[in-house]
Order: C-alpha cells, then sequence, then structure tokens
C-alpha cells in the first residue's frame, strides 16, 4: 500500500473465533460504529499487529484515529465512554460500574482458567469441568431473576461472559458436562432473540442476511467454519440436514433458505412484503425461486467439480437455464413486477459465484444474458447496504464506492469491479498500510 493510504478512522484487528474481539465487536455494534476489520493469523502475527501492540501481541486492538488500545475489556470501556450514541454499556453510577467490573474481571480470571484445564487435557479435565460449573453457579446467582446482569438492559458483564459462550458448548463433550442442565438460567440468556448461523462464502446464507435487511430486523451472527467438522451449536439447531444457513428465534430453528425467506416475511409485517399476497402470484414466485435451487446450484457444481466436456455440459445447461428466467424477467426490473423480492433474493445470490466461474467455463453472462447484467436487484442490494455483513462483521464494500461514483455501470462490470477492488484490499491490508 502507499504511504499516502491513511488507516481507517475506526479499525479493528482481530481474530476469528477469538472471544475477545467477540466482545469488541458486540460493543461496535451496540453503539452503532462503522469500522474496518483486520483479520490475524495467531499463528503468524503480522507486523500490523506488532506495531500497535508490543507489549502482549495478542488481539484485539482498537485503533482510533491512528491510536491503538489493547486488552479486550479495556476496550469495551473506552467504546463506551468515546461514542454517546446508542445504550449505555456501564453504569453511570460510580458504584455500580465498579460492580460491573467486578464481575467483567471474574469472567476473564476464573472462567478462562478452567476452560483451559479443560482443553489442555493434562489429567485435569474432571477438576476444570467442576470449577467451571462451580463459577457459572456463581454467576448465575449473581444474574438471579435480572434479564441481564446490569438488570434490564443488556451491558458490559453480559458482553464479558457472551464472548465465551461457542467455546463453552463446544467443550461440553470433553468435559461430559452441560451447561444447559447445570446453570439453566445462564443456558436461557445465551441465544439472542434472532440469530442466525451461516457462512459468509454461502450463497444461501446471503438470502437470509438480505431478507433480514429488507425488514430491518437486527440479528447475531454466527459464522460457521465450513472447512472443520460442524459446530455443536448448528447440529444442536440443524441435526437433519447439518447445514447452514439456519435461522433461530426465540431459541425456535428454522432450516433451508427459502423457507427461512418465507418465514421472515410472514413473522416481520414492517418493512416491504417480499412475497406477494396473492395466492397464485406466491405460487409462481415459489415456483421460479424452486427453479433457481434445483438448477442454477446444480450447474454451478458440475462446472467447478469436473473437468473437459462435463464443464462445457454445465455452462451450456446454466447457459439455458438463466434464459428461462431471463425470458421469465422480461422487461420487468424485478421478478415480482416492480418491487424486490423472493425471486430476486434467490437469485442474486448466486452472481458473484457466477461471475467467479466465466474463466473455468470460458463463457460470459454479460454476452449470453444481457437483461440480467442489467437487472435492478444488485444496485437495490448495495444502495440500501443489504449485503453487508451483520453488525458483528462490517466489511467495507468496494461496490458500495462504485455505485455512488458511477450508477450507469452495468450490474455485472460493478461486480468485477468489487472483485478487483476486494483483492486490492486484500494486498493492502497485507502490506500493514505502510
Amino acid at each position: 500500500m502507499s504511504s499516502a493510504m491513511q488507516e481507517p478512522e475506526v479499525l479493528l484487528i482481530g481474530a476469528f473465533g477469538s472471544m475477545y474481539t467477540i466482545r469488541v465487536q458486540i460493543a461496535l455494534a451496540e453503539k452503532g460504529i462503522k469500522y474496518d476489520y483486520i483479520e490475524e493469523d495467531l499463528t503468524a502475527k503480522s507486523p500490523f499487529l506488532l506495531k500497535h501492540n508490543p507489549i502482549y501481541k495478542k488481539v484485539p486492538v482498537l485503533v482510533h484515529k491512528g491510536k491503538p488500545i489493547c486488552e479486550s475489556l479495556i476496550i469495551v470501556q473506552y467504546i463506551d465512554e468515546t461514542w454517546k450514541q446508542g445504550p449505555l454499556l456501564l453504569p453511570s453510577d460510580p458504584y455500580l460500574k465498579s460492580q460491573a467490573a467486578f464481575w467483567a474481571d471474574f469472567i476473564d480470571k476464573q472462567i478462562y482458567i478452567s476452560f483451559r484445564k479443560i482443553i489442555d487435557n493434562k489429567g485435569e479435565v474432571q477438576k476444570g469441568v467442576e470449577e467451571l460449573l462451580g463459577h457459572l453457579k456463581v454467576l448465575e446467582e449473581e444474574l438471579g431473576e435480572k434479564p441481564y446482569f446490569n438488570g434490564e438492559s443488556f451491558g458490559f458483564v453480559d458482553m464479558a461472559l457472551l464472548g465465551y459462550y461457542n467455546h463453552l458448548i463446544a467443550i461440553e463433550p470433553i468435559g461430559n458436562f452441560s451447561i444447559d442442565k447445570h446453570c439453566l438460567k445462564l443456558s436461557s440468556i445465551q441465544e439472542p432473540e434472532v440469530l442466525v448461523i451461516g457462512s459468509c462464502v454461502s450463497s444461501f446464507t446471503a438470502r437470509v442476511r438480505i431478507a433480514l435487511a429488507e425488514k430491518g430486523i437486527k440479528y447475531d451472527f454466527i459464522e460457521e467454519d465450513l472447512t472443520a467438522s460442524k459446530s455443536p451449536i448448528l447440529l444442536k439447531h440443524n441435526p437433519i440436514y447439518k447445514k447452514v444457513p439456519v435461522l433461530v428465534h426465540k431459541g425456535k430453528p428454522i432450516c433451508e433458505s427459502l423457507i427461512i425467506v418465507q418465514y421472515i416475511d410472514e413473522t416481520w409485517k414492517q418493512g416491504p412484503p417480499l412475497l406477494p399476497s396473492d395466492p397464485y402470484l406466491k405460487s409462481q414466485a415459489a415456483f421460479w425461486a424452486d427453479y433457481i435451487n434445483k438448477h442454477i446450484h446444480i450447474c454451478f457444481r458440475k462446472i467447478i467439480d469436473n473437468e473437459g466436456e462435463e464443464v462445457q455440459k454445465g455452462v451450456e445447461e446454466l447457459l439455458g437455464h438463466l434464459k428461462v428466467l431471463e425470458e421469465e424477467l422480461g422487461e420487468k426490473p424485478y421478478f415480482n413486477g416492480e418491487s424486490f423480492g423472493f425471486v430476486d433474493i434467490a437469485l442474486v445470490c448466486f452472481y458473484s459465484h457466477l461471475i467467479a466461474i466465466e474463466p473455468i467455463g470460458n463463457f460470459s453472462i454479460e454476452k449470453e444474458c444481457p437483461k440480467l447484467v442489467v437487472w435492478e436487484p444488485l444496485a437495490t442490494c448495495i444502495l440500501r447496504n443489504n449485503i453487508s455483513l451483520p453488525k458483528s462483521q462490517p466489511l467495507d464494500h468496494g461496490l458500495h464506492r462504485c455505485m455512488k461514483e458511477k450508477k450507469d455501470l452495468s450490474w455485472m462490470k460493478m461486480v468485477k469491479m468489487e472483485a478487483e477492488v476486494g483483492e486490492s484490499k486484500k494486498i493492502e491490508i497485507s502490506n500493514g498500510f505502510n
């Protein structure tokens, strides 16, 4: 990166899966603060991390106007004191504030040590489990009948403990224990009202995120690592297919992306309707969304999973299906007519994947399906910020910038520009903003 490039005003250096990074992400989300994010490889610490945290050399680090703040609880307090908008994370009363600091410190000192005893497996697993459950019971007693540790509002201690949630669930099989069984009060507050379990590279997860954004629904997000063993929370909520996405609403899981989108539309009446109210039109939307699921994804897999003639066969089938969809779209801006809806959501999330395989199949959607290239939904998603990552994982979309500056660009060209911007950003980050 050139020396002229400036660090963003608010930057978080963190790591996927880090309980401490999660705390900071939640705090920033609660305050509604936009920020840039750098994923740190903890097996090979970057010069950028070492520059901003030379003492501990650990994540997270919040860099605000070029000044680094380290240690997660200190960062959360800094966020609360710096940005006054949004809810208070710490009480204003000095005594209550001191109590919140005490319990957050208790969590860091006691929960983490017991957690390490269990996963390090040096003959102290059972001891670690007993200590962990003992500490959790102390916290449960402190919680009492309150909805949050702070009383009626989500705050500092809640953030301190919630960061551990996935880790504690993951070690239940190792220690042969159940938090649900031993700490019922705590288990009942572990999941937020609206939770999405998904993957940032999943087109099916993107459908759900767009639908929630259209309705203006705030939600928490758990990133599922699709390359690793399925997480306990995914297996718990989708034991049949064991796949993402899963929407968990008030503790009840809903699976399969199109079913989830329909559930969202029927549950939250605010915002634009995603499905028509007319039964016939609704049935047609369901038909075309099902068509996309059955044919587009299968062709995509044929192209990327094969070689030679099978690839060409996959390309021919894909273009044939896209032409059918193009004919159904006709001269309408959206499949539903004048408004963005169910079929648009079903298809739009495949576009980045289809663009990516054009070189593999030696084809061009822009050439073969010109109507789909200038189709409205991409602009809709970008201008409404609907395809940005959830509040806990924001991303600076280069495509959004391109849209604002060059609104006359065709949709496909903008996607290609986004790919270029994304690649250049990766290079800039690896250079550490030098």
